[in-house]
């Protein structure tokens, strides 16, 4: 799963939860989407085939995709900015920021699955969160990152670190999320 396609299913999740404040900002680096010249993501395509119509255009951004699209009262900005999380929205006033990963939906030699989410938990930890904040690690929900995530987030630095691993299923569900008080102390997970 390319790791634009985590990002906008993680954000249209977090759209849908109790207490969301209306807009997210997804950031999509340009090298995620086409490599060698080659496509492995169509954003727009994505986002209109779920329903995301599109409002403002970012004229300043070379890619097409960059720009504001609405869906049944919610925004969402899609840009290019780099050091400003791959997700970020409000939760009950609860600010939310995700780095996000891309992963092999089939098992591959080598498990490229660990120095993924080995990444996607420095990034969270590096992101300019504030006290409060909730910094998130999000991956395709798949039985070798579900694995790794069970077994690092039970380790004591990690519990220390207050970050959270998303799993994030083509299906559009979230498992792994703990929002605490910004969803009434509800597990956020495939169940919603």
């Amino acid at each position: 799963m390319p790791e634009a396609e985590v990002s906008l299913r993680l954000a249209e999740f977090l759209t849908e939860l109790p207490g969301f404040c209306g807009h997210v900002d997804v950031a999509i680096d340009g090298a995620s989407v086409r490599v060698h010249g080659e496509e492995v993501f169509d954003i727009s395509g994505y986002l209109q085939a779920n329903n995301w119509q599109l409002g403002i255009a970012d004229t300043k951004s070379r890619n097409e995709w960059a720009a504001t699209y609405h869906r049944a009262g919610t925004t969402m900005r899609v840009h290019s900015r780099s050091g400003v999380g791959d997700v970020a929205t409000t939760i009950a006033g609860r600010r939310l920021i995700a780095e996000c990963k891309k992963g092999p939906l089939v098992r591959k030699p080598g498990s490229p699955e660990y120095p993924l989410l080995a990444t996607a938990i420095g990034q969270a930890l590096l992101l300019p969160a504030k006290a409060g904040d909730l910094a998130i690690a999000a991956v395709p929900d798949t039985p070798v990152f579900r694995r790794i995530a069970e077994d690092w987030r039970e380790r004591p630095k990690f519990k220390v670190s207050g970050i959270q691993i998303a799993l994030v299923s083509r299906d559009g569900s979230v498992s792994g999320l703990n929002l605490g008080d910004a969803t009434k102390n509800i597990d956020v997970d495939a169940e919603g």
